[in-house]
């Protein structure tokens, strides 16, 4: 069941440049070194190899995600019963082994969302044929789904799968649609990168000469020897360095924002940074569990010029709907416990991929009434209706919101390396939903958005099982 997942057998490409495992600072140091080393002509060079590939799993959470989604798939196929459905389920989960976006290197790896996708959507297959068989598609059930040692809410229908980050704002991590079998929240973070150093100095070297020479282009030294695939340094675009944008915490769904109560939509950006309160990676405690969701909340503090207001947040979370008709609704309320008003913009985040890089024509938004693409940035005032989807996936997503709400979105993207030079990444979109509000002392604020989802096609035909049993 697990070619690899207990093996250090791995591919020479991922052993020799296992430098890219390190965290950002440490790779930055490691480069110096084998740098030096090289330049040197220092024979400790030959034994400088960086990182344990096992190391990307620390270093991103979205590849330790993966991973551990990878073998709890792995456990429930290898509980099925010999047959049909379980041969087509082991398919699926041997293609959710192929390693590309289990790590991240000079050739793409975790940050290529195509790939990631591609990636979990057997997962998901593999785990809709193995619950159908067991009959336990529904489930409400606390556990430490990433093995981290800390537990997390999984939320399962018929329709779709849904993972909870307690100690991390209470955010969803996944939300994993069966029918389509596509990861909704698969959206990697803005983080920093070793490579990304190199970036900023290039662009240096490269302003440098077009002010000395009028080029801008760096001229080799006459006799050189040529650069290497990994120490060449190439860009599809100026100005990706002004791009190096770093998210403060992970790209989760229904986190709980505070923001200034002037702040706008050109200075969220696609969020990730700039938070007053303490909500979008503190601890939340289960309140209550049951078989159609749960309420969440945390007893935290938002500040506000120089101000400190402790203030109770709850999140209620409810699942419903079939496998084509899936429905996640989420309840937000703030009260304000101590002795000022509390006046700041509050708002529901959430980062969704729809696979609409590159202007994708059958990817889109519907903000105000205004179609887009969904790596477009708009904004619109007071709605109470946001829509997205994806025609190739056949996945529409429909959020009502109560009450109406400014509704800012932009593109998630990153600045990566890859063979063919740096390039911006689309991995998805955040949304953000929110009010500006005065929460007076004792008083309570809250709000609800309701998100309907429309897949055209369940693509395990008439139930995984039975297209198992046929042959599918």
């Amino acid at each position: 069941m697990r070619p690899w997942a207990g093996s250090t057998s791995r591919p020479a490409r991922t052993r020799r440049w296992a430098n890219g495992a390190l965290p950002a600072d440490e790779g930055r140091a490691f480069a110096d070194a084998l740098r030096q080393a090289r330049e040197s002509g220092s024979r400790t060079a030959r034994w400088l190899r960086g990182a344990f590939w096992r190391n990307f799993q620390v270093k991103y959470r979205e590849v330790n995600d993966l991973h551990k989604q990878m073998l709890r798939v792995s456990d429930k196929v290898e509980a099925m019963p010999p047959g049909p459905a379980r041969d087509a389920a082991l398919d699926h989960l041997y293609r959710g082994q192929s390693n590309d976006c289990y790590w991240h290197g000079l050739f793409g790896g975790i940050y290529l969302p195509h790939i990631r996708a591609a990636t979990l959507s057997h997962l998901i297959a593999a785990e809709d044929i193995a619950e159908e068989v067991a009959g336990a598609h529904a489930s409400a059930e606390v556990l430490d789904v990433d093995l981290d040692g800390r537990d997390e809410l999984r939320l399962a229908t018929a329709g779709q799968v849904v993972t909870v980050d307690l100690d991390e704002g209470a955010g969803i991590g996944s939300w994993d649609l069966r029918a389509a079998r596509h990861a909704l929240t698969s959206v990697l973070r803005r983080r920093p990168e070793a490579y990304h150093e190199t970036l900023r100095r290039h662009e240096g070297k490269v302003a440098t000469a077009a002010t000395t020479n009028g080029t801008g282009a760096e001229s080799d030294a006459a006799g050189a020897a040529p650069a290497s695939i990994h120490e060449m340094v190439r860009v599809k675009e100026a100005g990706l360095a002004d791009r190096l944008i770093h998210d403060d915490y992970e790209r989760r769904s229904g986190l709980i924002r505070v923001l200034p109560l002037d702040a706008t939509a050109e200075a969220w950006g696609a969020g990730g940074r700039g938070d007053l309160g303490d909500f979008v990676s503190a601890p939340f405690a289960v309140d209550r569990l049951d078989d159609t969701g749960a309420q969440l909340s945390r007893t935290g503090a938002v500040t506000v010029d120089g101000m400190t207001v402790p203030v109770r947040a709850q999140s209620e979370l409810r699942l419903a709907g079939d496998r084509l008709d899936p429905t996640l609704e989420q309840r937000v309320s703030l009260e304000n416990l101590g002795a000022a008003p509390l006046e700041a913009r509050i708002g529901i985040e959430y980062a969704i991929t729809m696979l609409g890089g590159g202007g994708n024509p059958e990817a889109w938004w519907d903000i105000g009434g205004a179609r887009t693409a969904h790596d477009a940035t708009s904004s619109a005032r007071g709605v109470e209706r946001v829509a997205q989807g994806n025609g190739w996936l056949g996945v529409e997503l429909e959020s009502t919101v109560s009450p109406a709400a400014d509704a800012w979105v932009a593109p998630i993207e990153t600045v990566s390396n890859s063979e063919s030079g740096f390039e911006r990444v689309y991995q998805g979109s955040a949304l953000l939903l929110s009010w500006p509000v005065r929460i007076a002392p004792g008083e309570r604020w809250s709000a609800a958005i309701r998100h309907a989802v429309t897949v055209s096609e369940d693509r395990a035909g008439s139930g995984a099982a039975t297209r198992a049993v046929a042959g599918g």
